[in-house]
């Protein structure tokens, strides 16, 4: 299959699982592959899900901290209070730490989850387009069966509408043939015995 590796971004395509239209058309008719697929996605979705979760929980620590740090810079450079050195001193390694999660929570959230989602996406995409074409082709060749089928039966219906309609001019002409001949009277005997 030979899809451009930047067509996800280019024609900004959605995560093909999460998209309504997609899922109403393929995943009555997902392959043994594109299940597969699907579940790494929705892996990844979900730890992506969680890495956001923990990038904010980081972020609300590191707010913690630089709020603490301000108070007890306050305290040692304001009201001299020594036992404050030691505590600004574990924020700060605190702060070093949390800065360096920050920063690794955030390179998975931009680089790599986007890169493995959009890969596994694409692989996706190239199945879905195999699965659509041999459908069309499928389709295109049914639709193509069954218009010669319908063009069939209108002829045929075209015939017996025309059969049934000469049938019907003999039989009243000749119903009228023998009540003009023989005469109402004995052409309901007749009919009493016959119809």
């Amino acid at each position: 299959m030979d899809l451009s590796e930047n067509i996800i971004r280019k024609n900004k395509i959605p995560v093909l699982i999460r998209d309504k239209t997609w899922r109403e058309l393929f995943e009555p008719h997902k392959t043994r592959n594109m299940n597969k697929i699907a579940k790494e996605i929705e892996k990844l979705l979900a730890e992506e899900r969680n890495t956001k979760i923990e990038f904010k929980k980081c972020q609300t620590t590191k707010k913690k901290l630089m709020e603490s740090i301000l108070y007890l810079s306050n305290e040692l450079n304001h009201h001299h209070n020594e036992s404050a050195l030691e505590k600004l001193e574990k924020a700060k390694e605190e702060i070093l730490k949390i800065n360096e999660k920050i920063d690794e929570l955030q390179w998975k959230l931009e680089e790599i989850l986007p890169n493995e989602i959009e890969k596994y996406n694409l692989d996706l995409l190239k199945e879905t387009v195999e699965i659509a074409y041999k459908d069309i082709q499928e389709g295109s060749k049914k639709v193509s069966s069954l218009t010669e089928k319908i063009t069939s039966l209108r002829q045929q219906l075209s015939d017996a509408w025309e059969e049934k309609i000469a049938t019907e001019q003999r039989v009243e002409a000749l119903y009228s043939y023998l009540h003009h001949t023989l005469g109402y009277e004995e052409t309901n005997k007749l009919d009493k015995q016959f119809l």
